[in-house]
């Protein structure tokens, strides 16, 4: 893994960027969620990996990582399973803001989501949210308040969806995944753990 020293500058360009990408899928809605989402994603790793270095070596794919990275895929759906049931009894408005997450399927073929799922959004998200700007967080303000700073950075601009349940999923994961980043320092175990739930979540086991 090659690591390049990643300056603030580039690290307020990226959030402004994705910022506007998550506007624009979310609330603008020009064009397809697939698309748009597998755009942004593409173009926020490439930045990442241009400032911040390749994130991955031969050395960090391991039995351990893939190891975590099944594990904690089926711990997250469990957290959700249990979160979608009592945000429902919490909050009168959680069913219809979940159901509009699972709307977002009738924009594609369920294999072409899956695809997108497995091979561009989520190694896509970890390499920008995880590898680039939870580790400038970590490194410029320390372990557990970078941890903080860069799960609150990734559920803040789902905010723009409007969908109180999506910013709070961002929050929940964010706060998973990174916790994983901060303790592994690998970004391995985080793209199995990401592409897995995902697809899990929101293809083969939906949770309404």
């Amino acid at each position: 893994m090659s690591h390049k020293k990643i300056k603030d500058f580039q690290v307020i360009i990226t959030i402004l960027l994705a910022l506007f990408f998550w506007y624009l899928t979310f609330s603008v809605q020009l064009l397809n969620f697939w698309v748009s989402m597998s755009i942004a994603a593409t173009t926020l790793s490439i930045l990442a990996i241009y400032w911040g270095g390749f994130p991955l070596s031969k050395k960090d794919i391991t039995w351990r990582g893939l190891f975590i990275g099944v594990g904690s895929a089926i711990i997250l759906y469990f957290i959700f399973w249990l979160g979608n049931i009592f945000s429902q009894l919490l909050f009168n408005f959680a069913g219809s803001q979940i159901s509009s997450i699972y709307h977002i399927r009738t924009q594609s073929d369920i294999l072409i989501i899956s695809l997108v799922l497995l091979f561009i959004t989520s190694p896509g998200e970890e390499i920008f949210w995880r590898n680039f700007l939870q580790k400038w967080a970590m490194e410029k303000f320390g372990e557990f308040p970078g941890w903080l700073l860069g799960s609150l950075i990734y559920a803040g601009v789902h905010i723009s969806s409007g969908n109180f349940m999506l910013t709070m999923a961002a929050l929940v994961a964010g706060l998973f995944w990174g916790f994983i980043y901060m303790y592994e320092k690998n970004l391995f175990p985080l793209i199995i753990s990401h592409a897995l739930w995902t697809v899990g979540i929101f293809i083969l086991f939906p949770v309404m």
